[in-house]
């Protein structure tokens, strides 16, 4: 396929816009278009939505963006391989993340990375505060949510959002809630921020705007796990990443209710500083956690 093309078209998606996508390429929006628009001939189907003030992607655009920006990441990780030879990733690495997705999602894929590449020490940070990588040293941090505008290089690796469940016996006796509103009346299982204290709002799409809410409850943890745990056992609803109920939810034993009202998923990213370009022990866990994490959301 053309290369080109495909990075033109990614950058569009990227950028918002031709423009813009043409100034992070040096091409003209003329030469992006037109590069788009043979993209979209080669394929036969429409990529890029234009209109004389949006320029967006197609249901088609997104998911061909997702899967391209992948695979000229895979590329560009290829080249950056290559021109180091037969080197294999070495020294010492510091990864910081969140703790729940951490002992979830990061240690076992950073159990498999040790394996196969038995030079590296890593040290791995979990934490739920915002970690400063300058001050603490930290290599990579893996993030959850829109990163705010910082200096910070950024490559998004997936997604997660927030979902709220029940086992079949709660809601067998308690009844499914078909509105937000409907929770007042059911038991829920709260969580605070470990250390904090900090009470956790729940947040749902209502008429297309997102509405925070807060209901009271019976039992309060201050660990994801452990509110999943509550909830498989019939004590009341939970709200949490995705990520926390995904294999409880495979099997059945919680389900997942007023679907139609949750937020959109937010992003998960590694970020490091842009003054200390990733060794390749880095950009090789970083690699291995996107093909990962592909394969289990």
């Amino acid at each position: 396929m053309d290369l080109a093309a495909i990075s033109a078209f990614v950058s569009v998606g990227d950028k918002g816009g031709f423009r813009a996508a043409a100034a992070a390429l040096g091409m003209t929006s003329a030469g992006v278009s037109k590069a788009v628009a043979r993209l979209e001939a080669q394929l036969g189907v429409m990529l890029v939505a234009r209109t004389t003030r949006l320029v967006r992607l197609t249901p088609a655009g997104v998911a061909f963006h997702a899967r391209c920006k992948a695979i000229l990441a895979d590329l560009d990780q290829a080249g950056h391989e290559a021109s180091e030879g037969s080197a294999l990733p070495q020294g010492r690495m510091v990864v910081s993340a969140s703790r729940t997705f951490g002992r979830m999602r990061v240690l076992p894929v950073i159990a498999d990375y040790v394996k196969q590449y038995p030079q590296v020490e890593v040290e791995v940070r979990l934490s739920d505060r915002l970690v400063d990588l300058v001050a603490e040293s930290v290599d990579l941090a893996v993030r959850i949510g829109h990163l705010p505008d910082s200096s910070l290089i950024a490559t998004r690796i997936s997604e997660t959002g927030f979902v709220i469940c029940g086992s079949p016996e709660y809601l067998a006796a308690s009844g499914i809630p078909a509105h937000p509103y409907d929770l007042e009346n059911h038991s829920v299982v709260g969580y605070v921020t470990p250390d904090t204290a900090v009470r956790f709002t729940y947040r749902f799409l209502v008429d297309g705007v997102a509405s925070s809410m807060s209901f009271r409850s019976r039992l309060t943890v201050d660990d994801g796990e452990a509110a999943v745990s509550a909830a498989a056992r019939s004590v009341g609803l939970v709200m949490v990443n995705d990520y926390v109920v995904q294999e409880h939810v495979a099997d059945g034993s919680l389900v997942r209710v007023l679907r139609e009202f949750e937020l959109p998923p937010v992003p998960i990213s590694v970020v490091h500083l842009p003054s200390r370009n990733p060794s390749l022990a880095a950009r090789a866990f970083a690699l291995m956690l996107r093909r990962r994490l592909a394969s289990t959301f």
